[in-house]
């Protein structure tokens, strides 16, 4: 399969806890990208409820 770079931007302190996480999951950064990309154009959405508000007002977890 031919691949191709993409370059993303985002807080510091995100990519060091996210590289944590996947590296715990034993996945790398890239692997989990990929899952989230594959799994987005396999169900046409986005894998995951998207809310503009926090999950406190809706009687969920708090965040953090």
């Amino acid at each position: 399969m031919e691949t191709a770079n993409v370059t993303v931007r985002m807080g510091r302190q995100t990519r060091d806890d996210a590289a944590k996480l996947f590296s715990e999951l034993g996945i790398s950064t890239t692997q989990a990208i990929n899952m989230f990309l594959k799994q987005a154009v396999r169900e046409q959405r986005i894998p995951f409820e998207v809310t503009a508000r926090p999950a406190v007002e809706r009687g969920g977890e708090k965040p953090g």
